[in-house]
């Protein structure tokens, strides 16, 4: 017990003796050394552009931190839009100074214009602050007038005042026509309904299917509402026992 006692006394004593000297040292060293460094005072740099900013804080001895990126079309790119502390106060040296920057004008997303009519897809774009650029007429299988193409992929970042290409459907060629669906009819009806279409059955292939009556047409090549010539063969795969 009384050595237990002892090692505990000793213990303290060195922790004590750790505690001031950690007080002598900073109340005679560390904090006069703080106190006495020289101070500057932070100039205004909202507005100023980035590397501009860094380098005048550098020459005054201060500390840059980039705190971050924000879109803001009220700033150009590049461009410090806040910092802290605020321009003015007295400061020690080697003090951080934060900065935000300008990202410049916020993005927008394009959207996606397919199967709009050319008057919506202007509306949607400008709406969005985009705007058409040139309009292609191509053949294809949608209707005239509706948008098959643009020339920027639905999602992509786009910037305000950006325009865009985009390509518009003449209709389908003449002498084309659209297949009719098939799926679940006899091999017999398909026959029918392709014929009343100017169209024919194709290559049959038979498949194996225990949940289906027999000569059920379960698929078809091409698939419905494809555009192929008049007179064209619709391939098909139907069930069998």
């Amino acid at each position: 017990m009384k050595k237990l006692l002892k090692r505990f006394a000793m213990g303290s004593t060195i922790f004590i003796v750790l505690v001031v000297g950690i007080f002598i040292a900073l109340n005679n060293y560390i904090m006069p050394a703080y106190v006495k460094s020289p101070e500057v005072k932070i100039p205004d740099l909202v507005g100023k552009q980035k590397e501009e900013a860094f380098n005048i804080l550098k020459a005054l001895n201060l500390q840059p931190v980039l705190q971050g990126v924000r879109y803001d079309e009220n700033f150009p790119k590049d461009h410090v839009m806040f910092q802290n502390p605020p321009a003015g106060r007295e400061v020690k040296i080697h003090r951080r100074v934060y900065l935000l920057i300008s990202g410049g004008e916020p993005l927008i997303k394009m959207p996606n214009l397919t199967g709009k009519t050319l008057r919506d897809a202007k509306i949607t774009l400008e709406r969005l602050g985009l705007a058409v650029n040139r309009v292609f007429k191509i053949r294809s299988e949608f209707p005239a007038g509706i948008v098959v193409d643009q020339q920027y992929p639905e999602g992509t970042n786009l910037t305000k005042g950006d325009s865009i290409d985009i390509k518009i459907s003449l209709g389908p060629q003449v002498g084309m026509i659209r297949v009719p669906n098939l799926l679940g009819k006899t091999l017999n009806r398909a026959r029918r309904i392709l014929s009343r279409n100017s169209l024919k059955i194709g290559k049959v292939t038979y498949q194996k299917s225990p949940n289906l009556l027999p000569n059920t047409i379960i698929d078809q090549y091409p698939s419905e509402n494809k555009l192929v010539s008049i007179g064209d063969s619709v391939d098909v795969i139907v069930t069998k026992n």
